[in-house]
């Protein structure tokens, strides 16, 4: 049995998040969002464990299920249902299902589950992906330069005091949602679920219906009842990205939640409580846009406790050959590959561009260069041209003294200006200038009357 969890459930908020909280976690996990889906992924590679859904557009889980046993009779099942039914138990565990579990169902029941599946098999080694998962897994943010150094024990510090709500800002690719995952796991909140919202990918419309879920028949397509992202992250983290991308009316039901964190679901008169912690992140200049009005200031206040900025890979240099051993591990991993580091001349090369990507760059390029890779490193050659073709930073501007205009193109004038250049540099000691030129101090005198004399 491999190690692979395949979650399907026509519900798409749900599948996705449960989906996402399980590689949090360190699982690998799959999703279909149909029966026909999840017998197609069962066929390309039959999965470890499968969490079914009993009710499916276009066919029940029990079909799905007895189908799943007539392809492979390998992957462990747990149904996982918001009517459970006495007749659909007895199918599943007809059907070898290992588990019945009851929606809602907390992450701890399903992680005891899958903790049970991977030592199910007596004699069985435990399954990497299930048994040993006992905690989050852990996040890194890898990098040794002061900057880093410094905002790693920034979110550390903030995260154990318990904060509420907190802020990410840096440019785009920096890393804000490592940073997020980070104080998640250094927070009091570290064993509770760490759930998602891309701001910028929802609507006014369904801003609320997302964030807070709605009852069954409160608008058109509410066939069913649906936990909202903060029931999803009770006793855990919620993560706004993008949250400058908020619409004002959005911004305004947050900061009402913020508030006292209560909240009522889309066509529900009962008020519900949660415990979540909120971390906001951004790339845009919040303040700036409370000037212009696009952002509420109560919001940016309530927010902006103590500001994480995170820094541009340009300003911290010396991270980027440990990202690139980082990163190609990974794809090494990733893709079968045996690359076995960066030769000197293209990891220069890559020290010095500016990276206007910032990591996420840094993270795509080693991508790309581990799959085309021919030989056991990377060389300089290997790069793209836009990589190489970076010019070296300009010279710094010389002092006013050495500001000297040159009257001619020829070899005395360029002469003569070095040599004012040299004096201007060591404050005119003659001695000094003589000996950076590698002429006696008589000779520089020389040149320096027939200078005079020719001026």
């Amino acid at each position: 049995m491999n190690d692979s969890i395949l979650i399907v459930d026509d519900n798409d908020e749900y599948r996705d998040t449960l989906c996402l909280q399980l590689m949090r976690r360190g699982y690998q996990a799959r999703a279909a969002r149909s029966g026909a889906e999840a017998l197609a992924r069962v066929r390309e590679s039959a999965p470890g464990v499968v969490i079914l859904d009993m009710r499916l557009d276009d066919m029940s889980g029990l079909d799905v299920l007895a189908e799943v046993r007539r392809l492979t009779p390998a992957p462990e099942v747990i149904i996982a249902t918001a009517y459970p039914e006495v007749s659909s138990a007895v199918g599943a565990m007809r059907h070898k299902a290992v588990d019945y579990l009851c929606k809602p169902f907390s992450f701890d029941e399903l992680e005891t589950v899958l903790r049970r599946v991977g030592t199910r098999r007596e004699g069985e080694a435990p399954e990497p992906g299930l048994a040993a998962a006992e905690g989050p897994a852990p996040v890194r943010m890898v990098g040794d330069s002061a900057a880093t150094t410094e905002t790693r024990a920034l979110i550390r510090q903030i995260a154990a005091t318990g904060v509420r709500a907190a802020l990410i800002t840096g440019e785009s690719g920096t890393g804000k949602d490592l940073a997020a995952r980070l104080f998640h796991a250094n927070s009091r909140r570290a064993h509770g679920p760490f759930v998602e919202l891309n701001s910028s990918a929802i609507t006014e419309t369904l801003f609320e219906s997302e964030l807070f879920g709605h009852e069954k028949g409160a608008f058109t397509g509410a066939v069913r009842a649906r936990r909202g992202l903060v029931e999803l992250a009770d006793g855990g983290t919620l993560f706004l990205d993008e949250v400058g991308d908020l619409p004002l009316p959005c911004q305004a039901k947050l900061l009402r939640f913020l508030e006292d964190q209560t909240f009522m679901r889309v066509g529900s008169e009962r008020k519900m409580q949660v415990d979540v912690q909120i971390i906001a992140a951004t790339n845009r200049d919040l303040r700036t846009m409370v000037e212009q009005w696009a952002f509420r200031a109560d919001l940016y206040f309530r927010l902006n406790v103590v500001p994480i900025v995170m820094p541009p890979l340009r300003s911290r240099r010396e991270d980027v050959a440990p990202l690139l051993r980082h990163w190609l591990d990974e794809a090494n991993a990733r893709y079968g590959k045996s690359v076995h580091g960066f030769a000197p001349e293209a990891e220069a090369v890559l020290r010095a561009y500016p990276w206007p990507g910032n990591v996420r760059e840094l993270r795509n390029l080693v991508e790309r260069l581990v799959v085309l890779a021919r030989g056991p490193r990377i060389q300089a050659a290997d790069l793209p041209p836009e990589y190489l073709a970076v010019a070296p930073p300009p010279p710094p501007p010389p002092s006013r003294e050495a500001d000297v205009a040159v009257a001619g193109d020829s070899l005395e004038d360029f002469e003569r200006a070095h040599i004012r250049k040299v004096l201007a540099r060591v404050d005119g000691n003659k001695t000094r200038a003589a000996a950076i030129l590698g002429i006696s101090r008589a000779t520089l005198r020389i040149k320096l009357d027939a200078a005079v004399r020719t001026a």
